[in-house]
């Protein structure tokens, strides 16, 4: 009798059955529709609903005015179920040897590619929807090819649903296909991604706290598609009553908690961010609406958290008992999305001051004083997302350092300062003055550069990261895979394969270079927080690969030979130099689209200040050559004494036989010449 067959073998002993099949449809079908009424209710008393325009102006008419609000209702749905199904396929749900989806699994990521489509053709509609509503046309209006191909990207919210539409899409097409549950993890990434893309797009871009805006509204997306998703397919599973739910309602629990804890911060930055006063959250119909939300969330986090203690402590961790558990926490799941969207679509009571030049404007911030030591190394300003990705890389670096010496194993306790002095850099170039000073100054934002990309890498590479984490995180049980089990598949997978190949490093690295200083790109990315979040990771990553590829301790597939590895290095700073020569030598100031707009008075001719920054790029390589050149000669004896001990030990073991073998073959040699 197979898996599958014993576990509903010992279901239907236990009394629990399945719901009728029509069922499940109609709970569903009804949960969204109460999102889609509290939604709109929230929208009536908000004052945000759509009215009737005045006599002489145009109106796009009820359909758009209500249905922008009811489509991003039901894309959300749609994305969402997407996700809790590639989450359960991918994670929660058992997995077959080497990483093959279970037959569950299976069914689960075919009905993921359904919802994904499904999602993709409400994204467009949505697109559609709220183009008409901006533009102030009817749907047969914007439907014009005329109109779509000169306004759908040039908006920055219809763009947005213009690449989730493309994304949910390709992950419809390519969960069909899928086999393993490393290809559904990799898809459930990519849902992440495109759920969260309005999220950047939204309110948050237009906000003078647009960092803390826009950060946390992507991690107010994200959090809340994994925690809605998993609830969703563990109420799915546990209605079908096809496999035992303790495992996956425990694997489950700790995502949760993370969600709930992301949720709730991300929630008052949120809040801050749309508010001038602490008071409006009570006098404002905004404000009243947040709190509604955030008390849903706090009851959710509550209720989820007693009655699920309840039904694992009392066995009833499958079919009917555990469905109805998921069912009250869905209805208020239900009521709190409602409310998001609600949220999303109306107005924000707070005031933006509107900053003296076009160039603050676009910065955000009032053009910082003339730089100093102090200012540029001990001025702080947030930046939400460098700041708390690093503080969590720290906190999770030490917590496997504590764990370690609690089992007494030890950990060299320079690779523990080489980490945080690692993640210290990144605070600094992110978060202190030469970040803002960077934002307007090309020398400033080359010392940056220089250090994102080639001083703090060399830090962070050797504190060993993932060496610290095989040796701490514990090993799951069965086939499944569990944190150190994804760790060990994504060392080994084909992406690390490639992105440690030195052709590919090495490109990555010169792209950095040439392909954004000396193209349109920098000044592109610079024009947006999100295009800035994305060069500075470039930089982290490009410069960890490549450190990584050169010094690195963690494991990784076919190392580079040590004479490779100094070759590869001799060339990286060729480019270096020839770029920074490239710079020194340029008639017209860099990246004029940008820095032309944003200059302060202080910079009084931008051709020097770029000039500068080509000075910086090549006096900063020089340090960071020397210290890995170092390092690799250091490495390398080191291996060369390791392998002379090897051998020594293997001398012992087997009384020498390669060399005696190998002097009777000159013996027998010499002897053959005596003979002739």
């Amino acid at each position: 009798m197979s898996t599958d067959a014993r576990v509903s073998a010992r279901e239907a002993a236990r009394g629990n059955s399945r719901l009728p099949a029509g069922v499940v449809p109609l709970i569903s079908t009804c949960l969204a529709a109460l999102a889609i009424v509290v939604s709109a209710s929230a929208l009536v008393v908000s004052g945000g609903a759509y009215e009737p325009a005045s006599a002489g102006l145009p109106d796009p008419g009820p359909v758009v005015g209500w249905g922008v609000p009811i489509l991003r209702v039901l894309t959300l749905v749609a994305g969402i179920v997407t996700i809790g199904l590639l989450l359960f396929a991918g994670v929660l749900g058992p997995a077959g040897k080497k990483g093959v989806l279970s037959r569950v699994g299976r069914t689960d990521m075919t009905r993921a590619s359904i919802a994904a489509l499904i999602w993709g053709v409400l994204a467009l509609m949505q697109m559609i929807w709220t183009l008409a509503l901006v533009l102030a046309l009817s749907i047969p209006e914007t439907l014009d090819p005329a109109v779509l191909t000169t306004y759908a990207n040039e908006l920055p919210t219809t763009r947005a649903l213009l690449v989730m539409a493309i994304l949910a899409m390709l992950v419809g097409i390519a969960s069909a296909v899928a086999s393993t549950t490393g290809t559904a993890l990799t898809w459930l990434i990519v849902s992440i991604v495109a759920i969260s893309l309005p999220a950047l797009a939204g309110h948050s871009s237009g906000l003078g706290d647009h960092a803390l805006a826009t950060t946390s509204g992507v991690a107010h997306s994200a959090a809340a598609a994994l925690w809605i998703g998993g609830v969703t397919a563990l109420a799915w599973h546990a209605t079908r009553a096809d496999l035992p739910m303790s495992r996956a309602i425990e694997r489950f629990s700790p995502l949760a908690l993370v969600a709930i804890i992301v949720l709730g911060a991300s929630g008052i930055a949120n809040a801050y961010t749309r508010l001038d006063t602490f008071g409006q959250l009570f006098s404002t119909s905004y404000g009243q609406m947040l709190i509604g939300k955030l008390l849903i969330i706090a009851a959710l986090a509550l209720l989820g958290w007693y009655l699920r203690a309840r039904v694992i402590a009392s066995g009833a961790t499958r079919g009917i008992a555990f469905a109805r558990v998921a069912a009250i926490e869905l209805v208020m799941m239900a009521g709190a999305l409602g409310l998001g969207v609600a949220l999303a679509t109306s107005a924000y009571p707070r005031e933006e001051v509107l900053l003296p030049t076009y160039g603050e404007s676009l910065l955000g911030f009032a053009y910082p004083d003339p730089p100093t030591v102090t200012g540029v190394v001990f001025d702080f300003r947030l930046e939400p997302f460098f700041f708390t990705m690093s503080l969590i890389a720290a906190g999770l670096y030490i917590t496997g350092v504590l764990k370690m010496r609690k089992h007494g194993h030890p950990w060299p306790v320079l690779r523990t300062v080489s980490w945080l002095a690692g993640i210290a850099l990144v605070i600094w170039c992110t978060n202190a003055g030469i970040a803002t000073y960077s934002q307007v100054s090309v020398s400033l934002h080359m010392v940056q550069h220089m250090t994102l990309t080639m001083l703090a890498p060399i830090f962070l590479v050797m504190g060993a990261p993932a060496t610290l984490a095989l040796r701490t995180l514990p090993t799951s049980n069965g086939h499944e895979r569990g944190p150190r089990e994804w760790l060990v598949w994504f060392l080994n997978s084909w992406i690390t394969k490639i992105a440690t190949n030195p052709f590919f490093v090495f490109f990555i690295y010169v792209i950095g270079l040439y392909g954004l200083y000396l193209t349109p790109a920098f000044g592109w990315l610079m024009g947006s927080h999100v295009g800035h979040i994305v060069m500075q990771l470039h930089f982290v990553l490009a410069g960890y690969l490549f450190y990584w590829v050169l010094i690195g301790i963690d494991p990784r597939p076919h190392p580079l030979p040590y004479w490779g590895r100094l070759v590869m290095l001799l060339l990286a700073l060729g480019v270096h130099g020839f770029f920074a020569i490239i710079l020194m030598m340029s008639s017209v100031p860099l990246a004029p689209e940008w820095y032309a707009i944003v200059r302060p008075e202080w910079v009084t001719d931008p051709l020097q200040d770029s000039l500068y920054g080509g000075q910086v790029a090549w006096g900063l390589s020089e340090i960071p050559t020397l210290i890995v050149l170092l390092a690799i000669a250091v490495q390398w004896a080191r291996s060369d004494e390791r392998d002379a001990k090897r051998l020594d030990r293997q001398a012992d073991r087997d009384g020498d036989v390669e060399l005696a073998a190998y002097n009777e073959r000159l013996a027998k040699m010499g002897r053959r010449d005596q003979q002739t």
